[in-house]
């Protein structure tokens, strides 16, 4: 065999291999290089006794589980994850959005950022949430709970806040010890804000002078629930109210075995008034892997995922497959037993009128 025969079979060989290689690719070996990205809020399943093993149980299953690779970007709150989807609308880096809620839906389906898809497992999930937050499923529940005044009863008397109308929050004494989310931020915040006007629209009054005022008596504004959350806890800031959920009296008992940290709604002739925040999950229009992305919609609605909800998230779980902890049952505030003011506002006046509230907030607040 000659030399430039040789050269000929050698060529020959490497272009089988190639052919060979690209070949295994196409049938599966490039899986595991399939990339899925997801956008949500930095504190997502966080706050449970492991949260490494928590969020390796959630999307190291997943991994393996369909030979992928997840990553998780995390932001300072899901408004700013939403925002940074609307960014990059005409080249969507994201696949799947976790922590849309039932007040963010209206700015992410006006945007055009979600693509509407329906779980194989939906009707898991509790109907009322479906047609709370999107009848037209462009986000689905995956866990839900009440806003709340948050209040640490060692460095406050439950005498100052458990009786508390939004007037009385505005107060000097009470609106310097408070630590609220900026709404325009923070989906915590902006739920804040929506409660607050429906309780004004409801009663009477302006909500712009509550800003106002507060703001000028002490109230600290902050950019996420976590930064609110962290000024809350740390005793030398001085503020034992902060703005957060109705389910934080079941973290308190959970991690120290008492009620320290205890959540209570606005009174009003001697009822208890709240706002209920439904928090989605959503397929990104334009998404790189919209059929993976669809089957992790389906896995975070299972079970599996749901069940931790709870005692890692600090939510009520979306999907009815679920029993909740004995802290829920014992500390929790249950959103289906109070006053909600969700009613009071329509989703098609907040759809119309949100932007311009964001605007008047900023001008009180000069932000």
């Amino acid at each position: 065999m000659s030399w430039s025969t040789s050269k000929v079979i050698l060529a020959l060989l490497l272009v089988i291999l190639a052919i060979g290689v690209a070949y295994w690719l196409y049938l599966g070996g490039s899986k595991g290089e399939d990339r899925l990205v997801i956008y949500t809020y930095e504190s997502l399943l966080k706050w449970g006794d492991d949260p490494n093993a928590t969020r390796q149980a959630v999307f190291g299953y997943f991994e393996e589980k369909y030979n992928c690779k997840v990553e998780v970007r995390e932001f300072d709150d899901a408004r700013s994850a939403l925002l940074a989807l609307i960014e990059e609308k005409d080249d969507p880096q994201a696949d799947v959005i976790i922590g849309i809620d039932n007040v963010l839906v209206h700015e992410a389906i006006q945007a055009g950022v979600l693509e509407p898809y329906r779980p194989a497992n939906l009707d898991d999930v509790y109907d009322w949430l479906v047609k709370s937050l999107d009848p037209s499923l462009h986000v689905v529940p995956y866990d839900y709970g009440l806003i709340a005044l948050v209040y640490d009863s060692k460095r406050i008397s439950p005498d100052l806040v458990e009786s508390l109308s939004f007037d009385d929050l505005k107060s000097p004494e009470l609106a310097s010890k408070l630590v609220a989310e900026d709404p325009t931020l923070s989906s915590t915040g902006l739920s804040f804000l929506l409660w607050e006007i429906a309780y004004y629209k409801m009663v009477g009054g302006d909500w712009r002078q509550w800003w106002k005022e507060a703001v000028d008596n002490g109230l600290m504004i902050v950019g996420s629930w976590g930064d609110a959350y962290d000024v809350f806890l740390d005793e030398k800031q001085g503020r034992p109210i902060v703005i957060s959920y109705g389910t934080d009296g079941a973290y308190s008992y959970h991690f120290y075995n008492e009620t320290r940290y205890r959540a209570t709604l606005i009174k009003y002739k001697g009822k208890s008034y709240g706002w209920l925040q439904i928090e989605g999950i959503g397929l990104v229009k334009g998404s790189k892997h919209p059929e993976l992305a669809k089957k992790f919609i389906d896995y975070f609605l299972s079970p599996r995922v749901q069940s931790l909800i709870p005692l890692n998230n600090w939510m009520y779980p979306a999907s009815s497959k679920v029993e909740l902890p004995n802290e829920f049952k014992k500390y929790a505030i249950d959103p289906l037993k109070v006053e909600l003011m969700n009613k009071i506002i329509s989703t098609e006046e907040i759809g119309k009128e949100l932007k311009s509230w964001l605007e008047e907030w900023r001008k009180v607040v000069g932000s």
